[in-house]
């Protein structure tokens, strides 16, 4: 691929980063101490998922959670990244703006309206990011990553139906130290993560994490000679932790992060089950998947900014909390929608998007202390999202045909312009009650009000080229109109659960929980009365049972869940072919049974391996599409595997007194999946294996691997958008490799 000038000034930067925060003197990583208390054999790993700390095999819910160190031994960056390492965890991208995170079959495909909500809720530190891209920072500097699979609708702000992504920083500490990273790998790949914390007076800590990382691009535009999927991004987080007195405590941080590359590279593939038009895959000049043949210009750009308050006021039998947050982002991209870029192709189109957001969060509860017989916890919670999208299709047909033909509705220029608000009000509580020592009742519920404006207007720029006697603007518009309109919708989402502590280590739960997600309008309607006409909210309910235990001397650690969900108006994304437009409508309703399972063991002092998997029957029931009237009862949900597996370990051994070799292997599968409701467009089952190997100091204080993510360089598509027979596809990431120093002090 095309290197860049600036990568060897981008490496030395890195390097003196990595330098600057380096030492000769070692002590624990603060963040290896905070999230986890070593024990013979496996570590405990404390989580905040209801809000208290709690030790993971402590709470009855289905939580998977990746300490900070995991994050930064495995460089993950972006929650793309853990899609084989969590059960019933997909993730795939449209661009770098609609990111499609699905969990237990639950999730939103496209977020292109204005008002649309995400299923699977995504925060940092506790605050909701409204979103996918362009208001979700990269991963750094974490002190872990909590994953809770299935609705979290009593506890966590906004609405959550699938699951949430809870993103926790590492915070302040009252000891000086520091830790840095840095690593060179192919296509000239630099990333590099550090950071400094220590005492500022006797009673405030402070913390500065820097981040960056870059890379030459995955795919090339062989029409324009530029590359594609190439990244420069840096972060940068400060934070302050000040004990006001004995009992109060304020914590204060900001971030900041830019991001711009080329943007993804779309690739036609033929579907030899659809007919259509005739291939277009033929006629490309080149059929290397990793080459894009747009004659536009493509790129993705982003920049997110955020501050966040949080005070806590311990009075005795009752803490008090208060968040408050302010989140922006802003996005732009282009990308070839679904062209060739040279006749005899159907149609070269460019969708150009440009998103503008902000979100601001007031929440506060109030929490009993927890080592008393009866518990409870109770709050309440506001969010205003504002999110200005802008969306221009641009498109060139080369078919015959004249007025009011399928050529005329593929020529043409029209932009969409949406501002979206969305006031989210909520009361939410939660009561534990330990009925005898080992066994334990919760109950809980969150009643929210949901208050969204939405206005669009429609520009058409033109019909088509000069000398066309087109009549019909690019699809999906069948003409200009503007549209103001609003609506309410409230909810209230109970959650109850028995747990029963049957045996020192080990836990069994019963929980049946209700999720709500709000309704929204189409982002791309053809006209005014389908664009004034919304979706509604959907809701499900999740019937769950569990078991999570430590044996053996806490050497083996297996955890095990089973979950019925039933879905009512399930939110699905479907092409309507008439206006060729992707748009939302509710499904009548869905059933999702499924297992999970989890593992891990230490049978040496040497070796730790692992394991996880999920098995989920997802399928829509009782549903006919709306548009076309074709019955989709019976088909699998889109965008969910049946099933996925994910095994690997981990081996330190030492080979002198000062050195540590260490290794470590991962290896994901994911067996098939449908791209819509229709079970047409799919993707076939694949692997990934991931590798590292080096050498350590046995205190941790350094070490030197080699790495190598996709060693098989399996080729993979992370999105299809279906157009007459083909699939305009985007690939994962080729077979990446490099050499990373580390180092703590």
């Amino acid at each position: 691929m095309i290197g860049k000038p600036h990568a060897k000034m981008a490496l030395l930067q890195a390097t003196a980063l990595a330098t600057l925060l380096s030492g000769a003197a070692h002590a624990q990583s603060e963040s290896q101490a905070a999230e986890t208390n070593t024990r013979a054999g496996l570590d405990t790993i404390v989580i905040t998922a209801r809000k208290v700390e709690e030790n993971l095999q402590d709470v009855p819910i289905a939580v998977t959670a990746l300490g900070g160190e995991q994050l930064k031994e495995s460089q993950i960056t972006d929650l793309s990244q853990i899609a084989g390492r969590v059960p019933s965890f997909t993730y795939q991208s449209q661009n770098s703006m609609e990111s499609e995170i699905f969990i237990r079959g639950v999730g939103s495909v496209r977020l292109n309206g204005a008002t649309a909500d995400a299923s699977v809720g995504t925060f940092i530190d506790e605050i909701y990011i409204g979103r996918r891209g362009s208001a979700t920072p990269p991963i750094f500097d974490l002190e872990r990553l909590e994953v809770l699979r299935g609705p979290q609708g009593t506890l966590f702000g906004k609405n959550v139906v699938g699951g949430a992504l809870s993103l926790v920083t590492a915070k302040p500490q009252f000891e000086f130290g520091g830790g840095g990273y840095v690593s060179y790998g192919n296509y000239n790949t630099i990333h590099a993560s550090g950071h400094v914390t220590g005492p500022i007076t006797e009673n405030v800590a402070l913390r500065l994490a820097l981040y960056q990382n870059r890379h030459d691009g995955y795919a090339e535009n062989i029409v324009r000679n530029e590359e594609l999927e190439d990244l420069e991004s840096y972060a940068g987080r400060i934070s302050l932790l000040w004990n006001l007195n004995d009992n109060m405590t304020l914590n204060l941080s900001a971030d900041a992060s830019t991001e711009e590359g080329g943007g993804p590279s779309r690739h036609s593939v033929d579907n030899p089950f659809v007919p259509g038009f005739g291939p277009v895959s033929p006629n490309l000049i080149s059929q290397d998947p990793r080459t894009n043949e747009s004659p536009y210009e493509q790129y993705a750009r982003k920049e997110t900014a955020g501050i966040t308050a949080r005070f806590e006021w311990d009075m005795g039998p009752v803490t008090a909390t208060y968040l408050g947050a302010f989140r922006k982002g802003d996005g732009d991209a282009r990308w070839t929608q679904a062209g060739a870029g040279a006749p005899p192709s159907l149609t070269d189109s460019t969708l150009t998007q440009l998103e503008r957001h902000t979100g601001i969060t007031q929440e506060i509860r109030f929490a009993s202390a927890q080592d008393q017989r009866f518990r409870w916890l109770a709050g309440l919670y506001y969010l205003d999202d504002n999110t200005r999208r802008q969306s221009r299709n641009t498109a060139i047909s080369f078919l015959p045909g004249g007025a009011g033909s399928t050529r005329d509705i593929l020529d043409g220029d029209n932009e969409f312009f949406q501002v979206g608000v969305s006031k989210n009000y909520a009361a939410f509580g939660e009561v534990a009650y330990d009925i005898t020592d080992d066994l334990t009742i919760t109950a809980g519920g969150r009643y929210t009000i949901d208050k969204k404006t939405w206005d669009i207007e429609v520009v058409e720029y033109s019909l088509g080229p000069d000398g066309m006697d087109n009549i019909f603007s690019t699809a999906p518009v069948q003409g200009e109109y503007q549209v103001s309109t609003d609506d309410k919708w409230s909810e209230f989402t109970p959650k109850v659960t028995l747990d029963w502590r049957f045996a020192d280590g080990k836990i069994a739960y019963l929980s049946a929980a209700k999720g709500f997600k709000g309704g929204g309008w189409q982002g791309g309607a053809a006209n005014a009365t389908a664009a004034e006409t919304p979706y509604s909210p959907e809701t499900a309910w999740t019937y769950e049972a569990g078991l999570k235990t430590d044996l053996f001397d806490n050497r083996v650690r297996f955890n095990l869940a089973a979950f019925y969900t039933d879905f009512k108006d399930l939110q699905v994304e479907l092409l309507d072919d008439v206006n060729l437009v992707l748009v939302v409508a509710n499904a009548a309703d869905a059933t999702i049974k499924g297992v999970e399972a989890e593992f891990q063991g230490k049978p040496h002092d040497y070796i730790t391996i692992f394991a996880s998997g999920s098995y989920l029957d997802a399928e829509y029931k009782n549903y006919i599409d709306p548009l076309r009237g074709i019955d989709y009862s019976g088909n699998q949900i889109q965008r969910t595997p049946e099933y996925q597996f994910n095994v690997g370990g981990n081996f330190e051994m030492p080979i002198s007194n000062n050195v540590n070799f260490v290794a470590n292997a991962d290896y994901g599968y994911q067996a098939k999946m449908f791209y819509g409701p229709d079970n047409t467009n799919l993707e076939p089952g694949y692997g990934l294996l991931d590798l590292r190997a080096g050498i350590a100091a046995p205190d941790g204080s350094w070490s030197l691997q080699f790495y190598g993510r996709n060693m098989t360089d399996k080729l993979y598509r992370v999105s299809i958008i279906p157009f007459a027979g083909d699939e305009f596809s985007a690939f994962g990431a080729p077979r990446t490799y490099g050499v990373k120093f580390a180092t703590s002090f």
